[in-house]
């Protein structure tokens, strides 16, 4: 297994598309191709497939306005395949012998193929895949689910050798994909084979965790299209998106939820730590200027936006912050460790040296075991 892959698998985790999951009226469907499809994803992401299935039908017909959206094609036929007997008869009706946008052809290719592992037909969708039985890539490689079908073809052929380069490829491609647990089960039983205990071991610890985090997904998308205006479920994604990485995904949670509570703390926190995570640090500054206007003794907001002061050579406005949190009612509590910290430093590079003193002293005594000096970097 290459270096790349074992890297790529450490860093592994899941994930899904967009926040609003209520549908939206017919007029903005047909202006909005991508909101759409994005949408259909989520409900069948929530095991909604009759939803899409009643929008979309008419919007994919011949006449409809995604008739020729290979990629819209592919939803529809997965929830017919997902509601509709005989499935694979009904799936396929619709996506074979569809004149589709250049762009698109390839979706419903994949698709098709996807249709035959479904249907044990896998030297059929080998073919459809790989331009030789042979290939070590599909014909589309930049497309991660085209990589997916071929190892699940070579598995179900009982070749796990030869989909374990595939396999692996879909893991790297498409690390939050929901079929990313199957993907790495089937790794981890392909290194037993071969007598690596410890890979198979971290495969199938990495399937667990992602199909938790998979799990919370769903059930946090479901809250908040059964109770749009609760504001605890969108909390909720928003704080998985940044579990995972994706801040602009956890930014649309957040969005639609200070768009219904605008006067909500925590959702202008976890605003800022998304903006912080994207490296926009002035919009991060401005979300936790936010929290602090709705919740004072913010200790997480208010070091935060002291340390993006720091950085940005605003010393006066960091000391202000950090002597507001190491001076306040919250100061003995752990998340405001760091500030003692920044404070003692700020301090120290002034020239205050008794201050910074006194200050790390406080410091030490609540648990800190940093240097008052920062390490050079």
């Amino acid at each position: 297994m290459s270096a790349a892959w074992i890297a790529a698998l450490a860093l592994v985790f899941p994930g899904k598309t967009r926040v609003e999951a209520q549908l939206a009226p017919q007029a903005e469907v047909q202006t909005d191709a991508t909101a759409t499809k994005e949408r259909w994803r989520e409900l069948l992401g929530i095991d909604l497939p009759r939803e899409v299935l009643g929008e979309g039908e008419a919007l994919v017909a011949p006449q409809g306005a995604l008739a020729r959206d290979g990629e819209a094609l592919v939803l529809v036929a997965r929830a017919r395949f997902l509601t509709q007997a005989p499935a694979f008869e009904s799936a396929w009706k619709l996506l074979d012998g569809r004149e589709v946008e250049a762009a698109t052809r390839a979706d419903v290719e994949i698709e098709k193929a996807r249709l035959c592992v479904e249907n044990d037909d896998l030297a059929r969708a080998l073919r459809l895949l790989l331009e030789t039985p042979e290939a070590n890539a599909p014909r589309w490689p930049e497309r991660a689910e085209a990589w997916l079908q071929v190892g699940r073809a070579w598995a179900r052929s009982g070749e796990l050798q030869k989909a374990a380069r595939f396999l692996a490829r879909f893991v790297e491609l498409a690390p939050r994909h929901r079929e990313v647990p199957t993907a790495l089960h089937l790794l981890a039983q392909e290194a037993l084979e071969r007598g690596d205990g410890p890979f198979a071991k971290a495969c199938v610890s990495r399937a667990e965790e992602l199909s938790k985090w998979h799990s919370l997904w769903k059930v946090r998308t479901t809250q908040i299209r059964l109770t749009p205006e609760e504001p605890l479920p969108r909390i909720g994604l928003a704080q998985l998106w940044l579990q995972a990485g994706d801040a602009a995904k956890a930014k649309l949670a957040l969005e639609a939820l200070l768009a219904r509570h605008p006067q909500h703390a925590q959702g202008w926190f976890l605003l800022g730590e998304a903006e912080r995570v994207a490296g926009a640090l002035d919009a991060a500054q401005a979300a936790y200027t936010k929290t602090i206007e709705f919740e004072p003794e913010h200790v997480l907001a208010r070091n935060n936006r002291g340390t993006i002061h720091r950085l940005a050579g605003r010393a006066a406005e960091a000391r202000a912050d950090f002597e507001h949190i190491v001076d306040g009612p919250r100061s003995a509590e752990r998340t405001a460790l760091p500030a003692h910290l920044a404070l003692a430093r700020l301090l120290e590079a002034a020239g205050e040296k008794d201050a910074a003193q006194r200050r790390f002293a406080r410091y030490v005594e609540l648990g800190g075991r940093e240097p008052l000096r920062e390490p050079a970097r």
